[in-house]
């Protein structure tokens, strides 16, 4: 009895043992759930090292990894690169960048995406449900004399055998579906070599250095400076319209010297990058000078020299009616003038008169000192307008005429009003006020 009993107390014992040590050593499932979601948040926290953006409005991209044969769609939101969604893509036959027609290899750059091919009018049995198209070749490419066409993002029909391209990204014909809701005509496209991805603290890093080189080249163009200026120029740069680096920059001293007084207004500004030394800057533009008014879209293309520091080596402008733009800064104006009136905060009512304000025989400070005393002898006012007429005089003038009509307690007329505005889209002032009973 005392020999089985000693025989189970040993067994016993020694499974005991056998628990702990597993127990001690191996993570709980706490712990395990703990690294799992740390690496989870860590994968989270990764950023693509590919878009950075300073505008605030939401947008997508599409990234092409072919050293992966990925495709990632980022979503832009709060100026916040996230990665949504992975998917498998196949690329071209052959390996490297595209240098000529038929050389069977994907392109690697910033393209954009220009129209959607739908399934009907494709031949289904090779591009599946629909097809993109890409700006291929870009300036750069044609810069570099590269050639090809018919670059596309397209879906993968029954027919196609083949595990690679003849340049295109293809994807399994659901995943091309899964993608329209994140593309449309214009959508950013970066195919690189490798894509790359940042935490946190490495992508501010980079955001805030490629946006002080796009600071800095705006700075010195609207001062004038133009030595400053011509340093964010490659010698190989080439214009749309085909200048080299020369005849362009000899342009735009000629300019600077004849017209120094120039504002440079830049908005939704976005940066793509390749890989570490391609560059490209998107950004609307409002030049306003003495002798022009123009707005746009701008692209500027970089390559980092021997230096490792980023020049100029394309640049793109489209042009978009300007009148539109200006009408909706006026409109604007206007508003808020109307509103102060109306408040009777003689302040913030004179903020929209410039400093040379001359009407009536009344200077700017005479002009507050006459409707100082009108604001105060009323109990409240109310004004109407309408029929606004907005007509550009010159590239900083304006014309603005409309319909009145204002009552204030006992006191109340109509008639047509007109004002004259100087300055530049954003900061126009009130120069000239005329008003005539009708």
């Amino acid at each position: 009895m005392k020999v089985n009993y000693l025989r189970r107390y040993v067994f016993i014992l020694f499974i005991t043992i056998i628990i702990v040590c597993i127990c001690d050593n191996a993570p709980s499932v706490g712990r395990q759930n703990g690294q799992q979601n740390g690496q989870h948040k860590e994968q989270e926290a990764l950023l693509s090292g590919n878009v950075f953006t300073d505008s605030g409005r939401p947008f997508n991209v599409l990234l092409v990894d072919k050293a992966t044969d990925n495709l990632y769609i980022v979503e832009v939101r709060d100026n916040i690169p996230g990665i949504s969604k992975k998917l498998s893509v196949l690329t071209g036959k052959n390996g490297g960048d595209k240098l000529k027609e038929g050389d069977h290899k994907t392109p690697e750059g910033i393209y954009f995406v220009t129209r959607y091919i739908p399934p009907e009018k494709l031949d289904r049995s090779l591009f599946g449900q629909g097809a993109y198209t890409l700006n291929y070749p870009n300036i750069v490419d044609r810069n570099k004399g590269k050639t090809g066409h018919g670059i596309w993002i397209h879906g993968i029909g029954p027919n196609r055998t083949d595990e690679r391209t003849k340049g295109c990204v293809a994807l399994q014909n659901s995943d091309l579906e899964d993608i329209k809701h994140y593309v449309e005509p214009d959508t950013p496209v970066v195919i690189s070599g490798t894509l790359d991805f940042l935490k946190s603290d490495e992508y501010k890093k980079k955001r805030k250095a490629y946006l002080d080189i796009f600071k800095g080249f705006i700075s010195s163009w609207e001062k004038g400076d133009f030595e400053g200026y011509a340093s964010f120029f490659d010698t190989n740069f080439r214009g749309a319209n085909g200048l080299s680096v020369k005849g362009y920059l000899d342009n735009k001293r000629r300019l600077m010297m004849s017209y120094p007084d120039r504002k440079v207004i830049t908005s939704e500004v976005s940066i793509f990058t390749e890989n570490s030394t391609d560059l490209m800057y998107k950004f609307n533009q409002l030049y306003c000078a003495s002798n022009l008014l123009s707005y746009g879209t701008k692209k500027l293309y970089l390559k980092a020299d021997k230096g490792k520091d980023h020049r100029i080596i394309a640049e793109e402008f489209e042009q978009i009616d300007v009148n539109s733009m200006m009408k909706e800064y006026v409109l604007s104006l206007i508003d808020n003038w109307l509103h102060s009136w109306q408040a009777r905060d003689i302040e913030r009512y004179m903020l929209f008169y410039s400093q040379a304000f001359y009407s009536d025989n009344m200077d700017h400070k005479q002009w507050k000192i006459h409707k100082k005393g009108l604001f105060r002898g009323a109990r409240s006012i109310k004004v109407d307008i309408s029929d606004i007429d907005i007509r550009p005089l010159t590239s900083r003038k304006v014309q603005v005429t409309f319909k009145q009509r204002y009552s204030s307690g006992a006191v109340s007329d109509s008639g047509i009003k007109t004002l004259i505005l100087v300055g530049c889209p954003g900061e126009y002032k009130i120069v000239s006020e005329s008003w005539r009973v009708g």
